[in-house]
């Protein structure tokens, strides 16, 4: 069975049902989670604000946001009697955090949400969960 399991969260409803299977699973193998958050990438592109007053507010709310993710992550897993570790991973692609922590921490599994983009929505914004899919080499269960 799996005995490290990665799990990705993101304050939404999805990721919490991911979280969810993932704790079931931890439960039944005496495993544990490894929560992680990725804030995505920075708007710095876009601004050419680089370590100026608007990049350090976006960091800011998107750390804030990570530690709640993460913090729920925590006390699901508490609640459930697994034991959990948490990471909140630099900003970046997410789908390239998610797969460089589940290597850094000797996950075995990743269980993640997908948030069911379909047609023009999922050519334009793209599927983290298709490119993890596409790039990582450790078992990914998809939950819908």
């Amino acid at each position: 069975m799996y005995q490290r399991i990665l799990v990705p969260v993101d304050g939404t409803e999805r990721s919490a049902s991911a979280l969810g299977a993932a704790l079931g699973l931890a439960k039944l193998a005496g495993g544990t989670i490894v929560g992680v958050h990725v804030a995505g990438e920075t708007p710095v592109l876009a601004t050419g604000d680089v370590g100026g007053p608007f990049y350090d507010a976006w960091r800011d709310e998107a750390d804030r946001l990570g530690r709640e993710a993460l913090d729920y992550v925590v006390r699901r897993a508490t609640e459930a009697g697994v034991p959990c570790e948490t990471v909140l991973a630099p900003p970046g692609p997410a789908w390239d955090g998610i797969i460089a922590t589940a290597r850094e921490r000797g996950c075995d599994l990743i269980v993640m949400a997908s948030h069911g983009r379909h047609g023009l929505a999922a050519r334009l914004l793209g599927s983290e969960t298709q490119r993890v899919l596409l790039h990582c080499d450790l078992p990914v269960l998809v939950v819908r």
